[in-house]
């Protein structure tokens, strides 16, 4: 019983790949949950390289028994789970008008009710572990709401409503909830937008190239979230006083977005 039980979805890539290193790295037994079986089998043999167990598990979020299917699955192989991490996901461009009815399905699927079904699944389990833990992984877009990307935007603020929300409803029982919004870093996110024009694929690359982190730093900062307890995580400096901006003065705010779209539409 001295294990620790991680359950992390998305994880044969990205952050979810960082996500699971970082986790072997502080002896946790990881379970890979993916859709990607190749690159899924192979983030589990540089975690046992790691000295911790693992095990793949194929697993489409968007599909409504997908994540009853996976604890089942988890319990099977491991016998418990201590932390839960919502990371599956999937990018979107496109206004609000401009959106399909399918894009729209496909971010509410994947991106709201994965998490959603994610936490059904686990949180029952999670209130036998001690030391238990749920992470979801929204997005700075989140907060930022900025235009040209509804769908997302509604997505990963329902992620963030979804986990205040868990927080209140998990307290009396210890279970912790973090919440991590990420602003742009380096992962697969463009090759997962289907629909989005390769104007706007060029300038998000761009953005990401620039960031001032990578996967592996968020994946470091979300663990260390976890051990501190650490509700809401803002991965720099910037986005943390972006945040409390809109908070305080959101007037303002959305006076600086509508900079952005002239920029962007030069």
């Amino acid at each position: 019983m001295n294990k620790k039980i991680m359950v992390i979805t998305g994880a044969a890539s990205g952050l979810g790949k960082a996500l699971a290193l970082a986790a072997a790295k502080q002896n946790y037994h990881v379970a890979i949950a993916d859709v990607q079986e190749a690159d899924g089998l192979a983030v589990v043999a540089a975690i046992k390289d790691l000295g911790q167990d693992a095990a793949y598990f194929h697993c489409d979020v968007g599909q409504e028994t997908a994540l009853m299917a996976l604890r089942d699955q988890v319990l099977e192989r491991f016998g418990q789970v201590d932390v839960l991490i919502n990371n599956a996901g999937v990018g979107a461009q496109g206004s609000v008008c401009e959106s399909s009815e399918e894009q729209w399905m496909r971010q509410w699927q994947i991106n709201l009710m994965g998490v959603v079904r994610g936490c059904q699944a686990f949180v029952p389990i999670l209130k036998n572990s001690p030391q238990a833990a749920v992470v979801n992984v929204a997005s700075f877009a989140a907060i930022a709401l900025a235009p040209g990307v509804a769908s997302y935007n509604v997505a990963k603020s329902g992620v963030v409503a979804l986990s205040e929300t868990l927080r209140c409803e998990l307290a009396a029982d210890g279970v912790h909830v973090t919440v991590v919004c990420p602003a742009f870093f380096k992962t697969n996110l463009v090759a997962s937008m289907h629909d989005a024009n390769d104007k706007v694929k060029q300038q998000i690359s761009r953005w990401m190239a620039k960031s001032s982190y990578t996967a592996d730093d968020v994946a470091e900062m979300t663990l260390k979230a976890i051990n501190n307890q650490q509700f809401m995580l803002l991965c720099d400096r910037q986005t943390k006083w972006q945040y409390r901006i809109s908070r305080w003065f959101p007037n303002y705010f959305y006076k600086q977005k509508l900079k952005l779209i002239k920029r962007m539409l030069k």
